[in-house]
């Protein structure tokens, strides 16, 4: 019987693996973990991947893939049924009219609290947002709409018209502000805290211009098929690499949303 060297096999091997042998022949599916949230800049991605990825390859075939870009997003929404989405739940509301069969599974915490609020923040007292430059974390169309909750009275046409300075993290905003690069800051009292064991002079100059209604921290969601990947998020307390993704996301953990409470919620809009 006639055998090929050693060598030669492994080159067969992996000539076979270039060429298109089906995946499932030597590995199991990857299933995908997206993440697209308004909120945040997305400059942060590629840190954010590895650390989460490093979780990840602890449980699994699993893969954490941000996404910059909206319209990529919900096209991944609507076409990948076996995908898990990790988003804003502001977001998630402006998706509730597409009729989409989705499941609403996690909903993350921080200090025990699903909720949090927006403020703005300046140097100056009495000046208008028309006026301003507002630096801020998240995109613009977001940013404009907790601006339109901390101005009620403002018609949707002069906010739309904000001069909007984007950067990198919240305190990053309050920096801005600091050192006149920006009129104020749209950003959140945790970071104004922060800022206050940081830069004790810069904080004492601030003041609180306005504060959005509550929001609804992020959401896990997933199409209506089961998917163990929910598992796989809820456990991420438990490790440390774990923590340290959700810690990067702002948070201390996930907690279940039931049907009942998504039920609920509905009812009372």
């Amino acid at each position: 019987m006639h055998t090929l060297p050693r060598c030669l096999l492994t080159v067969a091997f992996l000539f076979l693996s270039f060429v298109g042998l089906p995946s499932g022949a030597y590995s199991e599916e990857i299933t995908t973990i997206y993440f697209y949230n308004p909120e945040i800049n997305t400059t942060r991605s590629v840190i954010l991947k590895s650390t989460f990825d490093q979780y990840l390859k602890e449980k699994g075939n699993y893969r954490f893939q941000p996404v910059n870009s909206r319209e990529i997003f919900e096209g991944l929404i609507s076409n990948d049924h076996k995908a898990t989405f990790v988003m804003s739940s502001w977001h998630f509301q402006q998706l509730k009219n597409k009729a989409l069969p989705l499941v609403t599974a996690l909903r993350g915490i921080k200090n025990k609290d699903d909720t949090y609020r927006k403020i703005l923040v300046s140097k100056l007292s009495g000046i208008t947002p028309e006026a301003m430059t507002i630096a801020t974390s998240g995109t613009v169309e977001y940013s404009r709409s907790i601006l339109s909750s901390i101005y009620p009275n403002h018609s949707p046409d002069s906010l739309s018209k904000l001069n909007i300075l984007i950067v990198p993290k919240d305190i990053d905003a309050l920096m801005a502000v600091g050192f006149d690069l920006a009129d104020a800051a749209l950003t959140t009292k945790l970071s104004l805290e922060k800022l206050s064991t940081l830069y004790k002079n810069q904080h004492q100059q601030l003041n609180i211009l306005g504060e959005s209604l509550p929001l609804k921290r992020l959401v896990v969601i997933h199409h209506q098929e089961k998917t163990e990947t929910i598992d796989v998020l809820k456990q991420m307390k438990q490790s440390k690499k774990g923590q340290q993704g959700l810690h990067m996301l702002g948070l201390d953990d996930w907690q279940t949303i039931s049907t009942a409470q998504t039920k609920d919620r509905r009812s009372q809009k």
